[in-house]
């Protein structure tokens, strides 16, 4: 396995991959990589001849720097990670390398105002200016996004659409554990009890997704869903809703829906959404 860290090295070898016709698939991540990164990888190695995965802490997407510093990073672990499986380079930039000193910050303009973008303000201006730069730099001919992060895949989709034409986004099922939860980065920074609460409450919201009719509208499934979190025992919450597959509207039935939340274990924000 490759490890390149800056981008003149890397397009001598993307190149020689593009003059030998090779396809080429990208897994951007931001490190401490897991089992639902694994899913994004072994799905490139299927669908290309090369496979790259870019490690990079992108500070512009967080909105603190408390919570930039303590994002979980294991570099190490994650070398061993991606040659397990079998990835053909690795790319990990510093922040010098992908921004210029004055870089403009794009705006996201697409599903904005809602969910996490509510919640999180400038969050995916970050996360589009980055992967801006990514896309830009790589070329490759697809590239892997997970469904954890629904909104977000949502919002690249739209941003390819209409800037890399050339590039085919291909979307990966949330890889989850035994009890149900996504595996997550962020889930190593919560505690013993913190994490057996988590699945309690997670396996509480699968059983609730169980007592809804299926011809309820997403209207009427919120108004459960209202009355469903208030009884629930968590510190806080930014959004609990059912919103529709396609648009992330409130038209439509539920069975057209996920339900999509962002919960809070101490100062660690949990996201999640389930498809019914």
């Amino acid at each position: 396995m490759l490890i390149i860290k800056d981008i003149s090295n890397l397009q001598s070898y993307l190149t020689a991959y593009q003059n030998r016709k090779y396809s080429i698939g990208f897994v951007p991540t931001m490190g401490a990589l897991h089992k639902g990164h694994g899913e994004l990888i072994k799905r490139s190695k299927n669908d290309n001849h090369k496979t790259i995965v870019s490690i990079f802490v992108n500070e512009k997407q967080f909105n603190s720097k408390e919570d930039f510093n303590s994002y979980p990073r294991n570099k190490g672990l994650d070398y061993d990670f991606c040659s397990d499986n079998n990835v053909d380079l690795l790319f990990e930039p510093s922040a010098e390398e992908i921004y210029n000193k004055d870089e403009t910050i794009l705006k996201n303009t697409y599903f904005n105002n809602i969910l996490c973008d509510k919640y999180r303000k400038g969050h995916f201006d970050g996360v589009i200016t980055v992967l801006n730069k990514f896309f830009s730099i790589v070329k490759s001919n697809k590239v892997y996004f997970g469904e954890k992060d629904f909104q977000q895949l949502k919002i690249i989709e739209k941003f390819i659409q209409e800037n890399f034409k050339f590039l085919e986004i291909e979307s990966v099922p949330t890889k989850r554990n035994e009890e149900g939860i996504a595996y997550s980065s962020r889930n190593e920074k919560l505690s013993k009890k913190q994490i057996q609460d988590f699945v309690s409450f997670h396996q509480k919201v699968e059983n609730f997704l169980k007592t809804l009719e299926e011809s309820f509208d997403i209207n009427t499934a919120n108004q459960k869903a209202k009355d469903f979190i208030v009884e629930q025992d968590i510190e806080e919450f930014d959004y609990f809703e059912f919103r529709n597959n396609k648009d992330l509207s409130f038209n439509g039935k539920v069975s057209e829906s996920r339900l999509f939340y962002a919960i809070y274990k101490g100062k660690i924000r949990l996201i999640d959404n389930l498809k019914i």
